[in-house]
């Protein structure tokens, strides 16, 4: 009796890998307006600070190349092992590179940094790619729009053994273009980071790694905002609730995304099968609707992160809400 619900979770899995096998390829080529929105938009308002821009995020931004032969990540449960396949499809939140990313208008990148097989990795349950890989790609973008603010924001750290590693990388690949100015976040001017073009922040939860050089920050100074939902109107009430007690002198990242638990990819066969993407629709939508709705109803979101962010209508909310709060 037990064969009938695993050939069904089997069925709607291989169903799945043949629709996401037909969809069409995205587009690799940049767009010119997205690339350099900040620079263009505010090159008359040098004096805007990050924490009143609207900026568009991704969460789990390095997930990009994780595959259902994608090996676990260090510290995941073991069960993600045996259920490869609906792991893959829960674990991946992006389609596109951190360099693609950036070069489609996102200023916020949510990275997870691991040691895999004595190398740096980016993970989310599975490991996804190299970091340095990574990395070179948010270089050539720098080297590109070197007046483009950029987030890196390292949620997740390696081990402290590791740190030597992780930190000869960032400054060996992106150490010309880490912003170095002091003060908080509220100090954070446009002016400032164009000064020297070096336009790139890092955050890291790891508070010693944050102390070790001028060009890392603590992520005390960023106020992540998840709501642990899997429904549309409680995500919207949540979020309406931090935004209305943030603190302005502060970053703030709303992510605008479901969060899906362990048991309900154990349990629910049919929500394991369709996977993280397809449970994400009803959310690709939003941003339009709501980012607007909240400046008027007074509010200022500040980071707004989203998973696949290319189907969802994000970048060109921020970039209509920055424009929006110029002309006001």
């Amino acid at each position: 009796m037990r064969l009938l619900p695993c050939l069904a979770l089997a069925l709607l899995i291989e169903a799945s890998a043949l629709r996401a096998a037909r969809q069409e390829p995205a587009t690799t080529a940049p767009q010119p307006a997205r690339a350099a929105w900040v620079s263009e938009l505010y090159a008359n308002h040098p004096s805007a600070r990050l924490v009143d821009l609207v900026i568009p995020g991704t969460h789990d931004s390095g997930s990009h190349a994780i595959t259902p032969s994608s090996p676990l990540a260090p510290g995941a449960p073991e069960l993600y092992a045996k259920l490869q396949q609906v792991t893959a499809m829960w674990a991946k939140t992006q389609d596109r590179t951190l360099e693609e990313q950036l070069f489609d208008g996102i200023r916020y990148l949510d990275l997870r940094v691991a040691i895999h097989e004595q190398q740096l990795v980016l993970v989310h349950s599975l490991v996804s790619c190299g970091l340095a890989e990574a990395l070179a790609g948010v270089q050539r973008f720098a080297r590109a729009h070197p007046r483009e603010p950029v987030l890196l924001d390292l949620q997740a750290m390696p081990h402290t053994g590791a740190h030597d590693e992780l930190h000869a990388l960032l400054q060996t690949i992106l150490g010309e273009h880490l912003f170095t100015g002091p003060g908080p976040p509220s100090a954070w001017t446009l002016k400032k980071l164009w000064a020297d073009d070096r336009a790139i922040i890092v955050l890291s939860t790891d508070a010693r790694f944050a102390e070790r050089e001028s060009e890392y920050r603590s992520r005390m100074w960023i106020d992540s905002v998840w709501t642990n939902s899997r429904r549309v109107r409680t995500l919207r009430e949540r979020l309406d609730s931090k935004l209305r007690s943030r603190d302005r002198e502060c970053l703030q990242c709303a992510y605008l995304t479901f969060t899906p638990k362990l048991d309900t990819l154990i349990t629910d066969q049919i929500d394991s099968a369709r996977g993280l993407a397809a449970i994400s629709e009803p959310l690709f939508g939003l941003p339009g609707e709501w980012i607007p709705r909240w400046l008027d109803e007074g509010l200022r979101p500040n980071i707004i992160s989203v998973d696949f962010y290319d189907r969802t209508d994000l970048v060109e909310a921020a970039i209509d809400a920055n424009r929006r709060l110029l002309a006001d």
